[in-house]
């Protein structure tokens, strides 16, 4: 039974041709871009430089995460991720005039390529949690049935490969928690527990609670559900962070933490307390002497002036 929905689940959850193609270029101009934007910025690094950057930058999870679980990389067998960098560094660097880099720098352009990035990193970490939860699924711990921390932990280091190859782990943290570790800290164990865990009591709560919301969407199961609801958000905030919007730093889970623990400043609080000392009635004003005669004038006294002799 198709519905309203259908068209837009086809797509959070890549269900549509050409797929694989789309995705892999959106990533790989995403790459390009964002080497061009910041490291190459005025075209002084050596060509080979920049395209190890550019591939680096977009597709290091796919490079090195598989060696978490010591198989080789799929990388090498996709021809399409190495000739889609070729096409996008190409393109962004060596047309004439930088019209290419200008036609990508165009916003809209901008924002459909941030969307198939964001759609190539969401089924990225849905495929990658899944490949890992079935390596480990015979050997969970003793403590809950299925394996937990692996396929999670699996799921959050694709997004964050990139970062801790080119920068190192101190460069990279030095300023607190980077999104794709916020990211990946929040959609992993959500699209684990909820597709995978069905011997659990956190998978149950979860489907519990959201069961309303996949009422909505008729034929729906649970493992679609996931992958939707993480390209969704995947998917806002990509855009959301955009130059033009938001920008770079813009975290959800940062903006909720500040609302809910914003402080007052010491000058506020000061300038509250001033307000209340003026506007508060002195202890000669709440007595009863002052509330009976209030408002009748002091008869003024008599000067007594002395006479000129």
């Amino acid at each position: 039974m198709s519905s309203f929905y259908d068209p837009l689940i086809d797509y959070l959850t890549g269900d549509f041709p050409h797929k694989m193609e789309l995705t892999i270029l959106g990533h790989a101009f995403w790459g390009a871009m964002a080497v061009k934007d910041s490291r190459n910025k005025n075209g002084e690094l050596h060509w080979f430089h920049a395209f190890v950057l550019t591939v680096v930058t977009g597709f290091a999870g796919g490079l090195f995460n598989f060696m978490w679980m010591g198989k080789p990389t799929a990388m090498i067998s996709n021809d399409v991720v190495f000739a889609s960098c070729m096409i996008a560094f190409a393109v962004v660097n060596w047309l004439p005039f930088d019209l290419g880099y200008k036609f990508c720098s165009f916003l809209p352009v901008k924002i459909v390529i941030t969307m198939f990035a964001q759609l190539f990193r969401s089924l990225g970490m849905a495929g990658f949690i899944t490949g890992a939860f079935n390596h480990f699924e015979e050997s969970p711990s003793a403590y809950y049935p299925i394996p937990v921390f692996g396929p999670i932990w699996y799921g959050v280091m694709l997004g964050n490969m990139g970062g801790l190859f080119s920068k190192g782990i101190n460069a990279y943290l030095a300023n607190g928690i980077p999104w794709p570790f916020q990211n990946g800290m929040f959609c992993a164990p959500f699209f684990h527990f909820y597709a995978h865990d069905t011997k659990g009591p956190i998978g149950e709560l979860l489907r519990s609670a959201l069961a309303p919301v996949q009422a909505l969407l008729p034929g729906v199961d649970d493992r679609t559900f996931a992958i939707a609801s993480v390209s969704l958000f995947m998917q806002v905030v990509g855009v959301l962070q955009l130059p033009a919007f938001l920008g770079g730093s813009f975290s959800p889970f940062v903006a909720i933490h500040n609302l809910i623990n914003s402080p007052v400043s010491k000058h506020q609080v000061s300038g509250m307390a001033k307000e209340i000392e003026m506007v508060s009635p002195t202890e000669e004003e709440q007595s009863v002497d002052y509330q009976q005669t209030k408002g009748k004038k002091k008869p003024k006294r008599k000067k007594n002036k002395q006479k000129k002799s």
